[in-house]
């Protein structure tokens, strides 16, 4: 057995990495990389192969092996750098200071040439398709290596060609339905169309539970994190998308969720249509949604709040860019983490209420969008392996 996988289960760190961990799970890892420097190097560096090129066939095989065989399969040589590349709008604004940046297509070392040149090891690159689908006898299809995918489950018919996911249930009838689950790991995303038409895109570390088809008088899914819906119209089959203790009931509309478990808040941002938005152990608490409204439920508080928000703050992700308005580092900071797959660590306590207003692309590579946000003379940023001190 390799040293550094030492009381530490591959099973865990296999999870990590399709964010399935149980709570416990989750402390043991995280003890585990404290212990000392070597043990986080060496996740790294798997959690870097798996994200730039791991073909695993069989994750129940994998699992079994454990560190000694995922070792003797690991390249630890660095990703090629991407040539230069930078195309961004953004407005940036921390406490008093303005910074304007206009529409740039210029090469990034001219863009900026300053005196706090952020440190970094390596490049981290942003997120992009993959996503595991569980099925109920515990198979699993990871979506991510770009292999076409055609089965039958529950009658309905299941193709993907690597990044997104379509059921097709015209055959149902009379059939067993069964549950699948959709998993997104951290650095990434996925786009799924349910058995009736319902297009739902899932933003990184997001799951969502559905039926293979739609049979009886409702059409539920459970979802946790982050998905935007394009829900097919059925004025006889309401849809309803199950979040933690909130409900969300339409006819057929779009609409956004975000409701992570790491986070206080869940948001439901309508976007046209309207949508009754209801907690679930007290349906007549609830706000009916108009275009351009959202609502906010504070976790553990029986209460929903609606206000008048600006939609594209709210869904521009599933178009590929960060839109933050008066938004808090500590806010912006979060969605980062989760599409780039690294970590942050406020030294300057005081940064994380400072606000940014800007649109940046969410393709770009990581410490672009550090510089920009530096612009502001307000915070600095150092990047150690998967990890960024704020300072």
């Amino acid at each position: 057995m390799n040293k550094y996988s030492e009381n530490i289960d591959f099973s865990i760190i296999w999870k990590k990495m399709y964010a399935s961990l149980t709570e416990n799970e989750e402390i043991q890892l995280q003890r585990w990389l404290a212990e000392n420097e070597e043990h986080q190097a060496y996740f790294d560096k798997v959690i870097d192969y798996y994200q730039n090129g791991s073909k695993f066939e069989d994750t129940a095989e994998l699992t079994e092996k454990g560190w000694p065989a995922l070792s003797s399969k690991i390249n630890f040589s660095k990703k090629p750098k991407r040539k230069n590349r930078f195309l961004v709008y953004a407005v940036s604004m921390a406490a008093s200071i303005v910074l304007f940046l206009a529409v740039l297509a210029v090469i990034k070392p001219d863009l900026f040439q300053n005196d706090n040149q952020i440190q970094i090891a390596e490049t981290i690159t942003p997120g992009s398709e993959k996503a595991i689908l569980l099925m109920e006898d515990g198979t699993s299809y990871d979506l991510s290596s770009g292999k076409n995918l055609s089965l039958e489950v529950g009658g309905a018919e299941i193709s993907s060609q690597g990044t997104s996911l379509r059921y097709n249930s015209e055959n149902a009838e009379g059939k067993q339905v069964k549950y699948n689950t959709l998993v997104i790991p951290r650095g990434g995303q996925f786009n799924l169309t349910l058995s009736d038409g319902t297009q739902v895109w899932l933003n990184a570390g997001s799951t969502l539970k559905y039926p293979t088809a739609f049979v009886g008088k409702e059409r539920n899914v459970e979802l946790t994190g982050e998905a935007y819906f394009e829900v097919k119209r059925d004025e006889n089959k309401p849809f309803k998308v199950i979040s933690g203790e909130q409900v969300v009931q339409v006819l057929g509309t779009s609409f956004n969720v975000s409701s992570y478990q790491e986070e206080p808040t869940v948001f439901t941002t309508l976007v046209e249509g309207k949508v009754n938005v209801y907690l679930d152990n007290d349906p007549q608490n609830h706000q009916i949604l108009s275009p351009n409204q959202q609502s906010v439920l504070e976790k553990g508080e029986n209460s929903l709040l609606k206000r008048e928000v600006d939609v594209a703050e709210y869904i521009s992700w599933k178009d590929g860019w960060f839109y933050f308005k008066e938004k808090p580092l500590e806010t912006i900071v979060a969605d980062l983490s989760r599409w780039y797959d690294v970590s942050f660590q406020f030294d300057n306590q005081g940064a994380k209420k400072l606000p940014f207003t800007g649109k940046i692309r969410r393709y770009e590579d990581l410490e672009d969008i550090l510089k920009l946000l530096e612009k502001t003379k307000e915070v600095q940023f150092k990047i150690e392996r998967r990890k960024v001190i704020i300072k």
